[in-house]
Order: C-alpha cells, then structure tokens, then sequence
C-alpha cells in the first residue's frame, strides 16, 4: 500500500455545502482541518456537530462531481490509493442529492466496483483510508502513480488512417458557433465527426486511442486518453475560448503522445465568459481546414 495512505481514527467530514464552483466542506483529523481534502475551490466548513456514526472502514474519494472533465481530473484524484484499498466503501463530498446513473457507469467502466456513498450530514468514522489527491486543476500536476492507476482500458492495434474529429457541435452551450461549416468540410476529407457526450467512455477511449489522427476544439473530451494503456494518435487541438486551458497539453505531455497545438481569432456570441458555457465564432475556419488537410 502506498506511504501516502494514512488511517484516520474517529474522522470527522463535514458535507460539501455549495455548488461546484464555490463550497465548504472537508474532513477533520484531531479537530484539525485536513487542508488537501478540497480543491483549490473549497473552504474548511466550521467543524461539524456530529448527526451521523459510521462504524467500519471506509477510503475518502474526495470532492464527486457530474461535470465530465472534473469528474476525470479532480473527483478521480485519489483513483490510486482506491485501486490499493481492497473493497472498501467509498465517501464522497458532493453537491448533488444522489449518484447519477451515467456516474455508475463511469465507475464499472474503469473498474471501481466498491460500495459509493455520499455524506450529506456532518459524519464521523470510526477508521478512513485517506490519501492526498494525485491530480490538481489549480496547481495543475498529475502523479506517475495516478496516471498508472488511471489507464486501466487496453484495445489491441491502431486504426490506420482513421482520422475523427471530436464534435462539441451537438452540446447546448461551450461551443464554437459554425463548428458545422468546419464539420462539414473535413467529413469530405475522410474525417469521421465523432459525438463523445452519445458514447459510452469505454468507446470514447477505444476511437481517441486507437485512430492515428484526432481533432477537436479544446475540452474534456481529451481527458479520456488518460484511460487508455496505449494511445496510437496524433492530436491536432484548437482554442474554443480565448486560449486553451493548460490542463489538456499537460496531460498529453504526461501521456507522452503527439500533439499541436493552435490558437485563431475568435469572437464571443454568448453566455458567461467566466465560464465554459460560452460561445464564440473562429474568424478564420479555413486555417483550421489548412491545418488539417
């Protein structure tokens, strides 16, 4: 078992109290604020009055979002120490009510088959398994130790010449806004328009691993190439915003797979620029079909 897992007796976790982008919450050791159980968006909550006992042994995930991209980056963070932890039941922090079904899936996808359950009232534990996180957005790392934890989905050979293009074109907001006019152009040139959010993660992972070419504009879609154990391809990825966050060449750098990277003109249209929700339009789509020619 990895140095990094330590048992906590008699932990206290406080819920996650909030929204995905600002919220309380944590767990406490000793009365002490356990610092590294939130992310860089999450602020210790007051230690909590105890309403509920958990006897047993159970492993902290951390923070359990729905969001595809958080779900793989932060909410699978400690994915290494939970490889390591038999089959003990998993506690998340989380803002929703419930597991989502497209969660469940997620998990028996890459393997997770241990009992997951959400703490939504000020908890104690009589014994936790915690680890500190081995991914971060903010500051942005991933561990050797949780990348091998991660790619757990093998698919034999590469597609040769299969080139596809990952499409946010179907989404309702985070888009580029003639997305379909690029689409439209490279489908003549023998790309095939792919729609991640309408597959099952287990063939996302096949088509990002295994075809030579994949293109898109920036965004969690990539992330999945992290579950793969062997990546045939070379990425071609445009800016979607202003700029592409760094977290996606940081994890293809990581991955040790080819990539370009390539930032165009681009015009807001709508939605909150604080956010991944809005849209904008490339001034110059054609560079893009140069590019990818």
């Amino acid at each position: 078992m990895s140095k990094k897992i330590v048992h906590l007796v008699n932990a206290s976790l406080a819920p996650l109290e909030g929204s995905m982008d600002s919220f309380t919450g944590g767990v406490y050791a000793d009365g002490n604020f356990v610092k590294d159980s939130l992310l860089d968006r999450g602020k210790p909550a007051r230690l909590p009055e105890i309403r509920e006992h958990l006897p047993g042994t159970y492993i902290f995930g951390g923070c359990l979002f729905s969001h595809f991209g958080h779900l793989i980056w932060e909410s699978l963070s400690r994915l290494y120490a939970i490889r390591q932890c038999d089959a003990y039941p998993i506690l998340f922090l989380s803002p929703n009510d419930k597991i989502f079904t497209l969660q469940k899936l997620f998990f028996k996808t890459i393997g997770i088959r241990n009992e997951i359950l959400l703490v939504k009232e000020p908890t104690s534990v009589q014994n936790l398994l915690y680890a500190p996180p081995g991914s971060s957005i903010n500051p942005l790392f991933i561990t050797d130790e949780q990348i091998d934890a991660m790619s757990c989905l093998h698919f034999a050979g590469c597609n040769s010449g299969r080139k596809i293009w990952l499409s946010r074109s179907k989404l309702p907001s985070g888009k580029i806004m003639n997305e379909d006019f690029i689409e439209s152009e490279i489908a003549t040139r023998g790309y095939d328009i792919i729609y991640p959010e309408l597959l099952p993660l287990r063939e996302q992972v096949k088509l990002i691993s295994t075809s030579d070419i994949v293109a898109g504009f920036a965004g969690s879609q990539f992330f999945s190439l992290l579950f793969a154990k062997e990546i045939c391809a070379k990425f071609f990825i445009f800016n979607r915003r202003e700029n592409i966050a760094a977290t996606i060449p940081y994890a293809m750098k990581k991955r040790k797979v080819k990539f370009s990277k390539h930032v165009f003109d681009i015009q807001y249209v709508s939605g909150d620029k604080a956010r991944a929700s809005t849209n904008f339009v490339h001034f110059h789509p054609e560079k893009i079909l140069d590019i990818l020619r």
